[in-house]
Parts: C-alpha cells; structure tokens; sequence
C-alpha cells in the first residue's frame, strides 16, 4: 500500500506504536522519516528501521550505537548482508558503512559481535580492520567464524593470531580454513597445540612442508590423536609414509598400509614395518584386500565394531564426547557404529549419508542421537564430509531445521 508523504509524516510525529512500527517497515517512504523514526522512544519502531534495506545509511550509523543490543544485532546481520552484496552506491555511504561495522564490531555485547562475525565470515568487500578486530577478539563465538571463513584474513595476520592465541581455540579455527599455507602450518606447529595441529594434519586443503610434518612425526609417538591424520594425510611423502609407520598405532598403521598413492618402494617399506610390528597375517598389500572393506581398503578385522560399540553404549562408557573424539582422531568406523548405536539406526543408514555426503542427513543422525547442535558440526564435516562452507551451523543451542524437518529428514534416509 502506497502511504503519500503527508500521512506518512503524520504518523511518524502523532501515529501509535504499531502504525510507527508498520511505517519503519515499508521500503518506500521518505529517508528522512526512516531517520527521524531511528530515534523513536518504541525498541520495536527502531527495530523495524534496523532491519529496513532502505534505511539511509545515516540512520544506521544512528542505530549501530542504539541502547538496545538486539536493535544492534538486527543491524549488523543487515549492513552485512549488504556488505556481501555491494549495495553502496557513493563512497560517503561506504564510508558511513564502514564506521557502522567497525562500531559493531567494538560492541560491548558479544551477542552482536558475534551474529556481525557470523554474517561478515566469508564476505571479501568489507574493510580489514573491521575483520582483524573481530578476529582478534577474546571470545572464541566472535572470533572462530572469520578466523575459519574470512578470505580478507593475509598469511601475517593469520600468523599474528595463532602466536598471540588471542582466543581460546583460535589456532585450531585456522587449522580448519581452507587451503592453509605452509607459513601459516610452520607456526601453528609451532605452538605446539595438539588439538590444532591435529585438525591441520586432517585438513586436506592445508599444505605442510616436508620438513614441517617431519617435526609433527617426530613428536607423534607420544601424541595418539596425531595418528590417524598423519596416515591419511593426502599426497603423502614416501620417506615420512615410511617415519609415521614406525610410530602411529595399530589402527592408523593398518590404514597407511591400505593406502594405494604410495610409491612401490614406499608401499614395501610400510609392509616390512607391519610385518614386523603386527605380525604376517597383518602384513597385506592393498590389492590383496579383495575390496572386503570398500570404506577404508583395510582387511576386514573388526566385524564386531558395531556390537563393540552396543556394549560400551550399554555399560554408559559411550557418550557425545567419545563420539567426537573418534571422529577428530580419523576413526570413523567406530564412529559410525557409535552414532548408528547412539541414534539406534541400522550402520548402513550411517554409511548411506556418508556416501552421499548429506548435512541434512548428518543433523537429523545428531539430533536422534541426542548430539548437542554444535557437535552436529562436528558430525556433518568428520563423518559426512561435507564441506565448511556447505555446512548447517547451529543457531546458538538450537539446531538449524525444525523438529518437523528433522523427523522428515529421518523418515527419508531410512528409504535410502
């Protein structure tokens, strides 16, 4: 509905709360009306203007320092988005932009410097300062989306953070991004961060250095949660194929046997090093596995996992932690069979959404498994290899589909 000027400058001076509230929203009133109303005594007046796209960019500069923080949340979900889709026409309004974020970004609530991260988090157009203050802020929600995400972060900036550990898991946040330089690996080595470099060594995008997984080899005897990445790391050298042999696990030796990347000198190697640690009837070459186990190439030694993991379920020595610390360590067999038990589903719906790589599958598991939201995370990239960027991010404590969607999704994947 059309409102002319007049009646639209009547109600903004004498109409109530909520004919107020339905003038903030329209998109086709005068800037200056939206300007006067970003003072309105009513929160939801000025909430309706924060989340108006039409709001003069003054209005919002006005609102970034409102006394009310979900005013200012609502905001910076919104300058964001526009931020990711150019819509500033004069550098004036960049510039008035640009002061709004960084006001945002300095709020004293974490709640709106964090839904101001999560919106900015792979945005390339907005300024860098905004971007390192949000990284380096103390709290991990604020900071964790645009130290995993931002493509604005440079190599130095990235290197600044991981030696000042300005947040609690900030060096495993860059662990995670995607395509990691050999710089950025060499210093999150160097703090020495088990967890962190563990994420590293399972990030097959990160590049590391010969020399740099040879100190990670060096020290990895001692540090279990290394073992399973280090035997899947992608493109993996033939000398230090040889060095993880001689020091990972039983389980993660077996799946670096099963490994056919290697070279023919390196494959005998690690053959000779399994004949030695575990015995002959260990000691196969991958092609004479016959494909019993098509998930990792492995001789199948373990038909019992899924009855393994009932009995620990039973005896309450299974929950949502040990699952994750599976999933962080590469096992994912065993981690599937605890969250089929866990979700109490057949293996082969855990393998299905596997193979098909689904988030929605991943959630819907979690949710029947009584994961929390945040470990839904966890369970879609580990367990269902779907991508950062593709994944379903939990709103706060909350999961992202409804309970109706999420039965929905149950019911699908079990005709699967």
């Amino acid at each position: 509905m059309t409102i002319s000027y007049e009646e639209a400058k009547s109600i903004a001076h004498d109409g109530d709360a909520k004919a107020r509230e339905a003038l903030a929203s329209h998109d086709d009133i005068a800037p200056e009306l939206l300007y006067f109303l970003a003072e309105d005594k009513a929160v939801t007046v000025r909430l309706a203007v924060a989340a108006n796209p039409t709001a003069p960019m003054h209005a919002d500069a006005l609102l970034s320092r409102d006394a009310d923080e979900t005013v200012r949340a609502v905001l910076a979900e919104k300058i964001a988005g526009m931020a990711a889709s150019g819509k500033w026409d004069s550098a004036r309004l960049r510039e008035l932009a640009h002061e709004a974020l960084m006001v945002l970004a300095k709020d004293q609530v974490t709640r709106v410097r964090q839904v101001l991260s999560e919106a900015l988090r792979e945005v390339a157009d907005v300024p860098p300062d905004v971007i390192r203050r949000l990284a380096w802020d103390v709290e991990s929600i604020v900071s964790t989306p645009v130290l995993k995400f931002s493509p604005v972060l440079s190599d130095q900036d990235l290197i600044d953070i991981i030696r000042a550990k300005p947040s609690p898991g900030a060096v495993s946040a860059v662990s995670e991004r995607d395509g990691v330089s050999g710089e950025v690996s060499d210093a999150i080595v160097e703090t020495a961060d088990t967890e962190a470099i563990a994420l590293l060594l399972g990030n097959t995008s990160a590049q590391i250095r010969e020399e740099t997984l040879d100190r990670v080899i060096a020290d990895a005897e001692k540090i279990d949660l290394w073992h399973m990445p280090l035997a899947m790391r992608p493109k993996l050298p033939s000398k230090a194929a040889v060095k993880i042999a001689q020091v990972v696990a039983e389980d993660a030796l077996k799946r670096l046997q099963a490994r056919n990347d290697l070279s023919i000198e390196a494959t005998s190697a690690v053959r000779d090093i399994v004949l030695k640690r575990l015995g002959d009837g260990i000691a196969l070459l991958p092609e004479d596995t016959g494909g019993d186990d098509a998930d990792s190439g492995m001789r199948l030694d373990d038909d019992d996992i899924f009855d393994r993991a009932a009995a620990d379920w039973a005896a309450g020595t299974l929950d949502e932690a040990a699952l994750v610390r599976e999933l962080n360590s590469g096992n994912i067999k065993f981690a599937k069979a605890i969250i089929a038990v866990m979700a109490d589903v057949p293996i082969r719906i855990v393998e299905r959404v596997r193979e098909t790589q689904s988030a929605k599958g991943c959630v819907a598991l979690s949710w029947r498994a009584g994961l929390t939201a945040k470990s839904s995370e966890i369970v879609q990239q580990k367990l269902g290899l779907v991508r950062p960027r593709d994944t379903l991010r939990a709103q706060g404590d909350r999961y992202p589909m409804s309970d109706d969607d999420l039965t929905w999704q149950l019911e699908f994947i079990k005709q699967l």
